[in-house]
C-alpha cells in the first residue's frame, strides 16, 4: 500500500469519503494514483452535482451513462468496484487531465466514493464514427464529411504524437462525433507513453501494426498503421477491414505483402496515405504531422 492510500484510509482529507479498500498490486508494479492530486487540481465533482440517466454504451471498465452536469449533457463512465480495473480507470483519468486538444474527448472531472468511480467527459451526441458512417452511408456522408473526419482525427493524433503518448487502440469505433459534426479521439484506456511494451494477446488484430502484434512494441508509428486502417474505414463507410480473410490469417497475409484495395471512390491521394501508413518498416511510415499537412491540402480542394 502506498502512502497516499494509507492516508486516505485514515482520513478523507477532502475526498468525498474516506477510502475503505486499497487498490491491489499488479505483478511487481505497484499502481498508486494519488487521488489528492485530482482534488488539488479541481477535478473532483460532487456526486449531488451530477444527474445520471440511461445507459448509452459499454466501455472498457463498465457502463457508460448519459448524465447532466451543470445543465449540460455529459457521458459518464462508471466502475462499481475497487480493483485493478479501478486503478486502470484512474490511470486513464490521470492521463486525460494532462491532455487538452479540440480533437480529443474532454475530461470534465471525477466522482470518487466507496460505491463507485465515475469518469465524466463531454457528451458526443452523434456517437462513434463507425456507427455514424454505417447508419448514414453514401447518401448522407459527403466527401467533405470524410475529409473533415480524417483531418480531425489526424489532428488529435498529431497532438498525442507531439506529447509522446501512444493510443494503441485507434479505430473508427474509438472516434466520437459531436453534435456539431467534429470528430474527436476517445478511449484512452490503453494509452501509454511512447514505445510502451505490452502483451499482444487481447489486441484488435485488424487495426494493430505487425510489430506490435509480434513483439508487443507500440509507438506513434504503430498508431499510424492503425490510422491507415481508420482512413480505410472512413472511405468505405464503416466496412469491416479484411472482411474476406479469416482473422487468424490477417497478420500472415499482411507480412507477405497483402494490402486492402482502395475503397470505391476513394481519392488516390488518400489511398497513398494508407499505403504509406501500412509500410512494414515503422520508420518508413509518415508522422501524423506530415499526414495532417497532406490532408489539410486535400480538404481545401474537396468541394462536396
Amino acid at each position: 500500500m502506498c502512502t497516499a492510500q494509507r492516508h486516505y484510509q485514515k482520513d478523507a482529507d477532502g475526498l468525498c469519503t474516506q477510502l475503505t479498500k486499497s487498490l491491489p498490486k499488479k505483478g511487481k508494479q505497484e499502481f498508486c494514483i494519488d487521488t489528492k492530486s485530482f482534488i488539488d487540481a479541481g477535478w473532483v465533482i460532487q456526486e449531488q452535482e451530477l444527474q445520471l440517466n440511461e445507459t448509452i454504451g459499454k466501455g472498457e471498465f463498465g457502463d457508460v451513462l448519459l448524465g447532466v452536469y451543470r445543465g449540460e449533457k455529459v457521458a459518464v463512465k462508471m466502475l462499481k468496484d475497487s480493483s485493478v480495473e479501478a486503478q486502470k480507470f484512474l490511470t486513464e483519468a490521470l492521463l486525460m487531465t494532462s491532455l487538452r486538444h479540440e480533437n480529443l474527448v474532454e475530461l470534465l472531472g471525477l466522482v470518487l466514493n466507496e460505491k463507485h468511480l465515475l469518469l465524466v467527459t463531454e457528451y458526443m451526441g452523434k456517437g462513434s464514427l463507425v456507427e455514424y458512417l454505417r447508419s448514414r452511408g453514401r447518401l448522407h456522408v459527403t466527401k467533405k464529411d470524410q475529409i473533415n473526419f480524417a483531418v480531425d482525427t489526424c489532428s488529435g493524433m498529431e497532438y498525442l504524437e507531439f506529447r509522446k503518448v501512444v493510443h494503441r487502440d485507434l479505430a473508427a469505433r474509438n472516434v466520437l462525433i459531436s453534435e456539431a459534426g467534429v470528430a474527436k479521439v476517445a478511449d484512452f484506456g490503453l494509452a501509454r507513453e511512447e514505445n510502451y511494451i505490452v502483451d499482444a494477446g487481447k489486441l484488435p488484430i485488424k487495426w494493430t501494426a505487425p510489430e506490435a502484434l509480434r513483439q508487443g512494441v507500440f509507438s506513434n508509428k504503430s498508431d499510424m498503421w492503425s490510422f491507415g486502417v481508420l482512413l480505410w474505414e472512413i472511405y468505405s463507410f464503416g466496412r469491416v477491414p479484411y472482411s474476406r480473410i479469416p482473422l487468424i490469417d490477417v497478420v500472415k497475409h499482411v507480412e507477405k505483402g497483402y494490402r486492402m484495395e482502395a475503397p470505391e471512390c476513394c481519392p488516390p491521394e488518400i489511398y497513398e496515405i494508407m499505403r504509406q501508413a501500412w509500410d512494414l518498416l515503422p520508420d518508413r511510415r509518415p508522422t501524423f504531422k506530415d499526414v495532417k499537412t497532406k490532408l489539410a491540402q486535400l480538404k481545401v480542394v474537396t468541394i462536396n
